[in-house]
């Protein structure tokens, strides 16, 4: 009886323990301490945060800030909503909300990687090794199956880059219905500016959306963006440029297909001016497709003009075809290309005038 007594009292203690310890895991406090020790013994890596508050429905992160060889990434906030009970019994992933605030990345000093072997020896290299056979080529989109269930219902990130040379990014990212057996959206909105002095692009602004279909077994077997963009400099028109690309599984392991459109807008229209469409054929393991390219002079006369750049005009079509496996491909067609004002690249290509270039072609290689 005594020895089960003894018992009772180790077993209560223990019990105790486990609950003191799970009540200090969720103490802002505590985890606090952990992130920050767990960012600390790295060379040149340091992180650092105010509060971290984490818990089974929501966590959030205050005044983050992240350095690594001369990049500094700073965020005023980080909060999610999520079901810890989601992953723990069903492993699936599974937030309402997901919001970054004030996403700084700042790389104006970035600069390469320090080992202990550079340190003793700057210009000593780096030690041969034996590189990984790469995995076989199965389709751009049998990459990106998923390991998880996932349901994020909202993500928002909104921030800016600053980069070496005067030049800044702000982007502005919102996510949707990101789920397995839905498709799910992500806009944009990205604007570059450059303020040196005499800078031909001044700004550079792109808008889309990327929309996302997960499958039923976690495949993603569709991906497809849509985006326009436009440049302003002092001698740049506003023209806007749109982009479409579509990638697409239609069953597991099978075949995929790839279109690309690169279009100028006239009038609230896309004029193309390059399409590629192809297949990757899992039987055969080849990527096969056509290519057409229409280029008028006056469709990019003003904004080469802008960047000091010679005028272009091309009309050419054919087909390709890639075989990863093995690096073989093939290419026929034919091509009409003319560029005129070469002076614009060097003053003693004046003389010259114009180039135009007439062709048929029809090659291969292959090992």
């Amino acid at each position: 009886m005594k020895r089960l007594k003894i018992f009772g009292f180790v077993l209560s203690g223990l019990t105790l323990v486990v609950v003191v310890a799970i009540v200090l895991a969720f103490t802002p406090a505590v985890q606090t301490w952990a992130v920050r020790k767990a960012g600390t013994g790295q060379p040149g890596r340091t992180m650092e945060v105010s509060r971290v508050d984490a818990g089974l429905s929501s966590a959030a992160v205050r005044d983050f800030r992240f350095t690594q060889d001369g990049m500094i990434v700073t965020a005023t906030g980080v909060s999610a909503k999520y079901s810890a009970w989601d992953y723990l019994k069903h492993g699936r992933i599974n937030a309402q909300n997901v919001d970054v605030q004030d996403l700084v990345v700042d790389m104006r000093n970035l600069t390469p990687a320090v080992t202990p072997e550079t340190t003793k020896n700057p210009n000593a290299k780096s030690p041969a090794t034996t590189p990984a056979k790469p995995r076989p080529f199965d389709g751009l989109l049998k990459q990106l199956q998923l390991a998880f269930d996932i349901n994020v219902g909202t993500v928002t990130v909104q921030g800016r880059a600053l980069l070496p040379g005067d030049q800044t990014v702000v982007f502005n990212l919102k996510g949707a219905r990101i789920e397995t057996g839905q498709r799910g959206n992500l806009e944009w909105t990205v604007d570059f500016a450059d303020t040196k002095v005499g800078a031909a692009l001044k700004t550079l602004r792109t808008t889309g959306t990327l929309g996302v279909h997960i499958a039923p077994d976690r495949r993603i077997d569709l991906v497809e963006i849509e985006g326009t963009a436009a440049a302003l400099g002092p001698n740049i028109p506003a023209d806007q440029f749109r982009l479409n690309l579509k990638a697409e599984q239609l069953a597991a392991g099978g075949n995929e297909n790839y279109t690309v459109t690169l279009g100028r807008m006239n009038a609230g229209t896309a004029e193309p001016l390059l399409k590629l469409a192809a297949t990757w054929t899992a039987a055969a393991r080849e990527i096969a497709g056509s290519w057409e390219l229409v280029i008028r002079t006056e469709q990019l006369a003003a904004l080469l003009a802008g960047l000091g750049l010679p005028e272009i005009a091309a009309n050419g079509a054919g087909k390709f075809a890639v075989k990863p496996d093995t690096n073989a491909a093939s290419a026929s067609g034919s091509l009409i290309a003319r560029a005129s004002q070469l002076q614009k690249l060097s003053p003693d290509l004046a003389t010259i005038g114009a180039v135009q270039l007439t062709t048929a072609f029809d090659g291969a290689l292959a090992d």
